[in-house]
């Protein structure tokens, strides 16, 4: 693995959503899970702790949202604020999924949201997964437990490391997106690779409390996958630390998308149990 500040700037060229400056901050998390012994408000540089190896732990957070769930806008809300509170080490996904949902002048739904949707057996909007980790049999998170799930999940070890690499033509709005992962620890099961693409400020309809208003701005809108519902599975046997897989997927980008507010958002997820061991986003332009 690399040192931290060659990681820092192999961060800057590859890792969407992290940060771009030289100093770690709250909710940084460090290879072993574990952040120096210094009081969370004091800036941690990273030529301080030369004998650190730094693996980026991101969070997805999906918030399935709904047109007509007029509690959705202050969940969304809440969403942005952990993002922007965590340095972008909070992932967002907004599904349009469930009943609230069906709104056929302006209509957000997907199949794989719909599919993640019955998978996870949720009967409301707004809900929430974190990393689709499992709590009390279920995957569902409302909104007034995030705060707290996305702080514990940023204290764990990451698994691996991974880095994109996107190509997009303009002219044909063809896309190409390689995805890298470079595992550093021991895994044994089975283990899929999921390729969102994510669009950015739609503007359009949108249920209220105060009433229905026709110019809301709806953020992190998961669009579709490059590779199904539920990835492609990318090992046949058990990971070992050093293990690097590489992943290539094409497509043509939808022309109902805005090519410059769409992002690749790319995760790492057991197979069988569906929890998330990483996440990266990266704008395609």
């Amino acid at each position: 693995m690399k040192k931290t500040i060659l990681i820092l700037s192999i961060m800057t060229l590859f890792f969407a959503g992290c940060r771009k400056d030289d100093v770690f901050k709250e909710g940084d998390v460090f290879y072993n899970g574990i952040a120096p012994d210094i009081a969370p408000e004091e800036p941690i540089y990273p030529e301080d702790y030369p004998d650190y190896e730094y693996v980026v732990k991101n969070i997805l957070l999906e918030n399935y949202v709904g047109v007509k769930c007029v509690n959705c806008p202050a969940a969304g809300e809440l969403a942005l604020q952990l993002q922007e509170k965590y340095h972008h080490n909070v992932i967002v996904l907004g599904v349009h999924a469930g009943d609230l949902a069906n709104f056929p002048l302006f209509n957000l739904k997907t199949p794989e949201g719909d599919a993640w949707w019955s998978q996870f057996n949720f009967q409301q909007n707004p809900i929430g997964t974190v990393n689709r980790k499992m709590i009390n049999g279920g995957y569902a998170y409302d909104s007034p437990m995030w705060a707290d799930a996305v702080a514990e999940a940023l204290q764990e070890e990451a698994a691996l490391e991974m880095s994109s690499a996107i190509v997009y033509n303009e002219a044909t709005r063809k896309l190409k997106v390689d995805i890298t992962s470079e595992f550093v620890a021991e895994l044994p099961d089975t283990y899929s690779l999921t390729v969102c693409i994510m669009e950015d400020s739609i503007v359009g309809i949108q249920q209220t409390t105060e009433g229905m208003v026709n110019d809301y701005v709806h953020r992190h809108v998961f669009r579709t996958t490059m590779n199904g519902a539920w990835g492609e599975i990318i090992n046949n046997t058990a990971i070992a630390p050093g293990d690097v897989i590489t992943k290539s997927y094409t497509t043509t980008l939808d022309t109902a998308y805005n090519a410059d507010q769409c992002y690749i958002i790319a995760y790492v997820s057991n197979s069988d149990t569906k929890e998330i061991l990483q996440v990266i986003e990266k704008k395609i332009k």
